[in-house]
């Protein structure tokens, strides 16, 4: 099974990019792991995870 890796950061393009990214795996049948590491801020990761997960 393919997996794609999608890499988020910190800014807003990025988040609505991994949405699209998401959205299109799904529509293909293909899992992806989304990759959240290159935000620092905590409070920020939660924010975002909440708004992808819905997804």
């Amino acid at each position: 099974m393919l997996r794609k890796v999608i890499m988020v950061t910190d800014d807003e393009d990025s988040v609505k990019n991994a949405i699209r990214e998401i959205l299109k795996s799904k529509n293909k049948g293909h899992e992806y792991a989304l990759d959240l590491t290159r935000i620092r801020d905590k409070e920020r990761k939660t924010e975002i995870m909440k708004k992808l997960t819905r997804f």
